[in-house]
Order: structure tokens, then sequence, then C-alpha cells
């Protein structure tokens, strides 16, 4: 067993470097967050810049990093946008990819919650953006996880001028349809302080290289390549227990709340002012009810509601059809609701109405 398990190590160690990939921004910037962590912004700068064009700032979703949304130069939400454009920055929430701890500050170990990210990383990473462009408001994009945190944002802060637009994928914004009891869950959070994918990386990679038509039937990840780009990229190798308890709390009480249960994240999107798209797939992996509710009860008049039934949660931003069938609704979003749109001049009478669903 021992000699099994070594060889799968070995297997992935040599399969893994061969589709290690490059990140091409034009700028690498760390924005400091108010408790010492720098968080890794990747800029992707237009080609032909565009007045009135806000900038655009994209985040990944849970236990994984940059390359959710930026993966290579045939499928990246990143660059999409750059060629479409927008100025694109990329963030890395901390301890996901180059987020690190600033020199010299004491290491907590991965002692950071849900919470941390919403109340220090996005309030940072938002600030370094604006500082930087000189823009006075910015777009956002936000996948499982970072939609999650948009949501958080906007509950906790009670100015959210920042944001021009969003486009929220596949977020859940509330806990109760997902209601479960999650005890092994929370048992693991206490006991371990990591939550190790490092630990299953090593017997996923040669299983998917041999049989990757089951990736493809369960994630919707199809073809070897796109597979092995995914699992030695996109996935962290450790993340916080904290963030797994925390959502284990969340999953049995049904509410989306901070860990000491002062802030109700599932207000955020009443409180959400400024036009918002948001995407769900019919999968298992999130419940489309969950990924509704932040649809449903957005305050501002300006919203859309796209169902992407061709895709899976997995495969969303990474799959093949996602450049051709939801980048281009995603750019389209952002220009259409920039300030130097004339369609946002005229207050989108003309090209848009609210609470549109197309299927």
């Amino acid at each position: 067993m021992l000699l099994l398990a070594c060889g799968l190590v070995l297997c992935w160690m040599v399969i893994r470097r061969r589709y290690i990939l490059p990140t091409p921004a034009d700028e690498i910037h760390h924005a400091p967050a108010s408790d010492g962590w720098l968080l890794a912004l990747y800029r992707y700068r237009p080609k032909v810049a565009h007045p009135g064009r806000e900038p655009v700032l994209l985040c990944h979703g849970m236990l994984s990093n940059r390359f959710n949304v930026d993966l290579d130069e045939e499928v990246s939400l990143a660059r999409h946008l750059r060629d479409a454009g927008f100025d694109a920055w990329v963030m890395e929430l901390r301890g996901h990819g180059g987020s690190v701890r600033r020199e010299g500050q004491r290491s907590g170990g991965y002692d950071w919650t849900l919470d941390d990210y919403i109340l220090n990383d996005l309030p940072a990473a938002v600030a370094h953006v604006l500082r930087t462009t000189g823009a006075r408001q910015a777009h956002y994009f936000g996948h499982s996880m970072g939609g999650m945190i948009l949501y958080g944002h906007c509950a906790a802060q009670a100015d959210t001028g920042w944001c021009r637009s969003a486009v929220l994928t596949d977020a859940p914004a509330t806990f109760g349809p997902l209601r479960r009891r999650a005890r092994i869950g929370r048992l693991y959070a206490k006991i371990f302080p990591v939550v190790p994918p490092l630990l299953v990386l090593p017997f996923l990679t040669p299983v998917a290289w041999l049989l990757p038509e089951l990736m493809g039937r369960v994630y919707g990840l199809n073809g070897r390549r796109l597979n092995m780009l995914v699992l030695s990229n996109a996935i962290i190798p450790w993340g916080s227990s904290r963030v797994l308890e925390q959502i284990c709390r969340m999953l049995e009480s049904g509410h989306m709340r901070s860990c000491d249960g002062r802030i109700n994240y599932e207000t955020g999107p009443s409180r959400m002012r400024f036009p918002l798209m948001v995407v769900a797939v019919a999968g298992r992996r999130v419940l489309e009810d969950s990924v509704r509710f932040g649809y449903e009860r957005a305050g501002g008049s300006q919203r859309e509601y796209l169902r992407m039934t061709q895709f899976t949660h997995s495969n969303l931003l990474v799959g093949e059809r996602a450049p051709l069938d939801l980048f281009p609704q995603i750019a389209g979003w952002f220009e259409r609701h920039s300030s130097g749109s004339g369609a946002a001049a005229r207050g989108l009478t003309a090209l848009y109405q609210p609470g549109r669903q197309p299927l």
C-alpha cells in the first residue's frame, strides 16, 4: 500500500510539471489588508483605452485561485474582458496563490475565516484598484464563494457606492435550501487546522489522466488536457479549517452569518443598489434556489438572471464553451453598465428591461 501511494505521488509530480501554467499579467500588485496580509492582484491592461469604462475586479471561488478566472489564453475571463476593452484585475484571497502575510508578521497558521475575506480582503482589493486606476467605481465579478463575499460585503458595509455593477456566477446567497447536518465536517475542522486538497491531488490526477471521461461525467471537465490544467493549477494545496467550520455552521443553521452571529450576510442582496446579473447552472453542486435568492432580493431595479443549463458548477468558467456562451454575456453586461456607455446614460431603458430572465 505504501509503495502504491509513493508511486501515485511520483506520477502526480511528473504529470503536474508538464501542465504548470504561467500568468502573463501585465502587472502584479499586492494590496495591503488592515491585518497585515498582502493580497495578490494580477492586472490585465486593455490594448485600447476606453474612457468611461470602469475597471473590473474578479474573485475566484473556494479552495481555488486566480486560475479559476484566468486559466490560459484559450479560456480566461480576465483576458476576455481585457480584449473587450476593460482594465481587468484578478484578486487572490488570503492563503490563496500569491497572497501572503507581510514579511516579519507573526504567522497565525491557517487562522482565517470567511469573515476575513468579507471584512478585510475585499475592501483592501477594491481600495487598491481604485487608487491605482484613479477610477471612482469598479465592476465586480465573483464565482461561487467569490459571489458570497460580495453579498456579505454589502450586508456589512454601509457604503457600497464603489460598485458600478456586478456579475455573480453560481453563488449562494442563503443556505436555507442547502440546510443539512455537517457534524463530520465540523468535527474535522475542530481537530485539524487545515483542509488539505494536496493529500487528494496525487491520487486524483493519475486517475483523471488515465480516465478523463470520468471527470467529464462528474464535473463536466472534458478532455485530458483540461483536467490536467485544472488539477495542476486551479486548486490550492491547503485551506483554512476555520472557513470550513463556518460554512458547516451555515449549512446546519440554514443561514449565512458572521462567526459571532452579529452580521446576517443574507441581508446583502437587499442592500445592493447597483445593477446585478446572477448566473446559475442547473446542477447538483449548488442548488439553484440558494443562488436565485440573491437575484430575487436584490435591491436595485436593474438585474438579470441567466440559467446556463449547458454548464456545471465546475466547468462554468473553465469549460471549452465558456468563451463562447458565457464570457460575451459578462463582458456585454459590464459594457452596458459602464459610465461611458450610451445605455447607462439613458438609464438602460432602450437596451434592458429589469427582471428579464433569459433561459
